[in-house]
C-alpha cells in the first residue's frame, strides 16, 4: 500500500512539473520571438541556423536525461527496499517513462512555438535538471515530496538567465548585428598619392605595380608587386631582390579569396615592404615577425610592414583609376600613328622587325605605331629595334587592334634590341630604366575603342600591357606592367615598370634651343670698320696727329693690359689644372664604386667653380667633361633611388650646360648674373679689338 502511495505522489509531481515547464517555455518563446523581430533578416537567418543545431542537441539531452532519471528512480527504489515484484517494477518504470514522454512533448510544442529561437536551448537545459530532481523525488516521503516540489520552483524563476549555449547564440547575434570595428593595432595605409607624390608617367599610378587589376588569379610565380581589388593568390608573389635598387616594395590588396603564406619578399638591407589590405580583411599582428592575414600566417612580412584601409578611406580608388585608364587606352588608339603595319608588310616572315631608330617622337616624346590583329597572331617572332636604353628615352606605344575578337591570342614572341645594339631577354630585375615599350590593346569595332574578352599571351612577351576592360592570360613569360580588368598568371611573369618621359620639356637640353645671335657673329661686325680706312683720305688732316701725340698711352700698352691680366692666370693655371684633375679623379672613383653622396655633389660644384675661373677656350673642354661626370652621377643616384641627389645634380647640370653654351657662343645668358658676365666679356673683347685696330692704323701712318 505504501508503495502505491509513493507511485501516486510521483505521478502527481510529474504532471505538475510538465505543466509548469510548458507554460514557462511558451512565455520564453514569445519573448524571443519579439526580440527576433528587431534583428536584420541576415542575422535572423544565421541565428536560426545556429539555434537549430542547439535545439537538436537539446532534444537529445532531454531524451537521454529522461532515461537517466528513470534509471535513477528504479535504482533508488530498489535501494530503499521497495517491493521488487515484476508488476511493481513495471509500474515504476512506466511512471518514469511517462515523465520522459511528457518532457519530450512539452519541448517539441515549445520549440515549434518559438521558431527555433535561443530560449529553446535555455529551457531545455532547465528541463533536464527538473527531470532529474523529479525522479529523485519519487523515493521520498509525502513531506519530502512537498518540499521537493517547492524547491523545483526556484530554478524555474531563475530560468530567465541565459545558459551557456543560449549565451553563445545571443553573443553571435549581437556580433553579427554590430558593424566590424577597426583594428587599432594595424596602421592606416593612407593614399597611394602619399607614396608617389610626383609621378610623370603616362600610366599614372598603375605604372608602379607589376599587376594592376580588379581581379588577379596567380597560378605561377609572380615576380612583382600587385594592386588588385580581389586577389586569388594560389602562389607567392613580390619583387625579388636582385640588385636591391628599390627602397620599398608596395602592394595593395582590397579583398582576398586566397593568399599563399609564402607571398611577398622579405625585406633586404636597404629595402622594406609596405602592404596595404582592405578594411574587411582580418589581420592579426600580435606576432611581430609573422602577421596573420585571414587566418593565414604570412612568412615574409613583418607586422610593422602591414597596413590597412581605415576611416572609410581606400589606398586606391579602382573605379577612378580604371576610368582614367580606359580613357587613356581609347585616346592612344585615336592618335595618328607614325606608321601602320599589317602582317603582309614584312618582307621576311621569319625575320619581322619594326625599327624605330629613325622615327621622330611627337611633342610628348612618344612614337606611335599601329598593328593590325594579324601581326601578333602570327607565330614567328617580332623584334622591336632601336628602343632607347636610357631612362629618359622616348616611349614607343604600339596599338594592337583586336578587331572584335573576343578570344585573341598573341602567338608572336617579342624581342627587344636597343639603340646601342644590345639585346634584352625575359628576366628578373629591379632596373626598370630601359622599359620604354607600351602595348595598348584596343578594338576598332567597339564604340569606345576598348578591347574586351580574353587576350592570351602564348609566347614570351616584353613590354607593358594596357587592356583596362579585357582579361589578360599570361601563358608564357611576360615582362612589364600588366594592366587589365582581370589578370590570370599561368607562367612566370616579371616586373618591369614603364619609364615614360612625359616631362621631357623640362630637360636641361632645352636651354640650347633659343640661340643664334652669338658673339662670334658680332665680333666680325665690329672689326669691319678697318676696311673704309684703306682709302687713306684722312691723310689731309694730318694736323690731328698732333693732338694725337698722347701716344703716351702708346699702343704697346693696350696689349700690355691683357698680357698683365693673363700672366697671373698662367701662374695659377698649373695649380688650377691640378686641382681640377684631382677632383675629377675622386668623382670618377666614386662613380665606379656606384656610390653618389652629398660630398659628390659638392665636389662637382667646386669643379664647376674652378672651371669658370679658366680662360674661355679651356672652359669648353672642361665643362664638356664635367657634363659627362654629372650625367653618370645622375644615373647612379637614380639607381640608388635618391631623388634629392637627382634633383641637385639636375640643377647643377642645367647650370653647366648654360655655361658651356655661353663658352661656345651658342646661347645668350639666362640670368642677370650671367648677363653681366657676358657683357663684361663682350666689352673686354670689343675694347681689345678697337685697341688692336688703332695700333695697326698708327703703325700704317708711321710707315707712310
Amino acid at each position: 500500500m505504501e508503495s502505491k502511495r509513493t507511485h501516486f505522489k510521483m505521478y502527481k509531481i510529474g504532471r505538475r512539473w510538465a505543466f509548469d515547464c510548458a507554460v514557462i517555455l511558451t512565455l520564453g518563446s514569445t519573448a524571443v520571438a519579439a526580440q527576433a523581430d528587431e534583428t536584420t533578416s541576415s542575422t535572423a537567418s544565421t541565428t536560426s541556423s545556429v539555434v537549430d543545431q542547439a535545439s537538436d542537441q537539446s532534444s537529445s539531452d532531454v531524451s537521454s536525461s529522461g532515461s537517466k532519471a528513470a534509471s535513477q528512480d528504479e535504482q533508488q527504489s530498489n535501494d530503499q527496499g521497495t517491493e521488487t515484484t515484476g508488476a511493481k517494477k513495471t509500474t515504476v518504470k512506466a511512471n518514469a517513462q511517462g515523465s520522459e514522454t511528457d518532457t519530450e512533448q512539452s519541448h517539441d510544442s515549445a520549440a515549434d512555438a518559438s521558431s527555433n529561437e535561443s530560449s529553446v536551448n535555455e529551457h531545455s537545459t532547465k528541463e533536464n535538471s527538473a527531470s532529474q530532481n523529479s525522479a529523485k523525488g519519487s523515493n521520498t516521503t509525502g513531506d519530502e515530496a512537498k518540499a521537493q516540489s517547492t524547491t523545483q520552483g526556484e530554478p524555474v524563476k531563475s530560468s530567465s538567465k541565459p545558459t551557456t549555449k543560449a549565451a553563445k547564440v545571443a553573443a553571435m547575434t549581437t556580433q553579427l548585428a554590430t558593424p566590424k570595428s577597426e583594428n587599432s593595432a594595424v596602421k592606416d595605409g593612407g593614399n597611394v598619392e602619399d607614396d608617389y607624390p610626383d609621378l610623370h608617367n603616362l600610366l599614372g599610378i598603375s605604372s608602379q605595380f607589376h599587376i594592376f587589376a580588379r581581379e588577379a588569379e596567380l597560378n605561377a610565380h609572380t615576380n612583382g608587386n600587385v594592386a588588385v581589388e580581389t586577389l586569388i593568390g594560389n602562389v607567392n608573389f613580390g619583387t625579388n631582390i636582385t640588385e636591391e635598387l628599390l627602397d620599398k616594395d608596395i602592394s595593395y590588396i582590397q579583398n582576398i579569396t586566397n593568399i599563399a603564406n609564402s607571398s611577398f619578399v622579405s625585406k633586404g638591407n636597404k629595402r622594406v615592404n609596405k602592404v596595404i589590405f582592405g578594411k574587411d580583411i582580418e589581420i592579426d599582428v600580435s606576432n611581430p615577425n609573422r602577421p596573420k592575414v585571414n587566418g593565414e600566417y604570412i612568412d615574409h612580412l613583418l607586422a610593422e610592414e602591414v597596413y590597412q584601409d581605415k576611416n572609410g578611406n581606400v589606398y586606391i580608388d579602382f573605379d577612378k583609376e580604371f576610368a582614367k585608364l580606359e580613357k587613356l587606352s581609347g585616346s592612344l588608339s585615336a592618335i595618328n600613328p607614325h606608321v601602320n603595319y599589317n602582317n603582309s608588310d614584312f618582307e621576311d616572315m621569319n625575320n619581322r622587325v619594326i625599327d624605330v631608330t629613325d622615327l621622330e617622337p611627337d611633342e610628348d616624346g612618344h612614337i606611335i605605331i599601329n598593328l593590325s590583329a594579324d601581326v601578333l597572331a602570327n607565330s614567328t617572332p617580332l623584334t622591336i629595334k632601336g628602343l632607347s636604353a636610357d631612362k629618359d628615352g622616348h616611349t614607343v606605344i604600339i596599338n594592337v587592334d583586336t578587331e572584335g575578337n573576343q578570344d585573341y591570342h598573341v602567338n608572336s614572341q617579342i624581342k627587344v634590341i636597343y639603340d646601342d645594339g644590345t639585346e634584352r631577354n625575359n628576366k628578373e630585375t629591379e632596373d626598370f630604366g630601359d622599359n620604354h615599350l607600351l602595348w595598348n590593346f584596343y578594338d576598332s569595332t567597339a564604340s569606345d575603342k576598348l578591347a574586351t574578352g580574353t587576350i592570351s599571351v602564348d609566347r614570351p612577351f616584353q613590354g607593358s600591357v594596357l587592356a583596362p576592360k579585357a582579361e589578360i592570360v599570361a601563358n608564357q613569360n611576360l615582362d612589364g606592367n600588366i594592366i587589365a580588368d582581370k589578370v590570370v598568371v599561368n607562367a612566370e611573369t616579371h616586373r618591369w615598370d614603364l619609364q615614360d618621359n612625359v616631362d621631357n620639356k623640362k630637360d636641361p637640353d632645352d636651354f640650347d634651343k633659343p640661340v643664334h645671335p652669338s658673339i662670334d657673329v658680332e665680333m666680325p661686325n665690329i672689326e669691319e670698320p678697318e676696311g673704309p680706312e684703306e682709302p687713306g683720305e684722312p691723310e689731309e688732316p694730318e694736323g690731328p696727329e698732333e693732338p694725337g701725340e698722347p701716344e703716351e698711352p702708346e699702343v704697346p700698352e693696350v696689349p700690355t693690359a691683357p698680357v698683365d691680366v693673363e700672366e697671373p692666370d698662367e701662374e695659377t693655371d698649373g695649380n688650377t689644372d691640378e686641382v681640377i684633375d684631382e677632383i675629377e679623379e675622386e668623382v670618377e672613383e666614386e662613380l665606379e664604386a656606384g656610390n653618389v653622396t652629398e660630398d659628390t655633389v659638392d665636389e662637382l660644384e667646386d669643379l664647376f667653380d674652378l672651371i669658370e675661373e679658366e680662360a674661355v677656350s679651356d672652359q669648353i673642354e672642361d665643362e664638356s667633361n664635367l657634363l659627362t661626370l654629372i650625367d653618370e652621377a645622375i644615373k647612379v643616384a637614380q639607381a640608388q633611388h635618391n631623388t634629392a641627389l637627382v634633383k641637385q645634380l639636375t640643377t647643377l647640370r642645367a647650370k653647366v650646360a648654360t655655361a658651356l653654351a655661353q663658352a661656345k657662343g651658342q646661347q645668350l645668358p639666362q640670368t642677370g648674373e650671367a648677363t653681366t658676365q657676358w657683357l663684361t666679356l663682350a666689352g673686354f673683347g670689343l675694347a681689345s679689338s678697337l685697341a688692336v685696330a688703332a695700333y695697326g692704323l698708327r703703325r700704317h701712318r708711321v710707315t707712310e
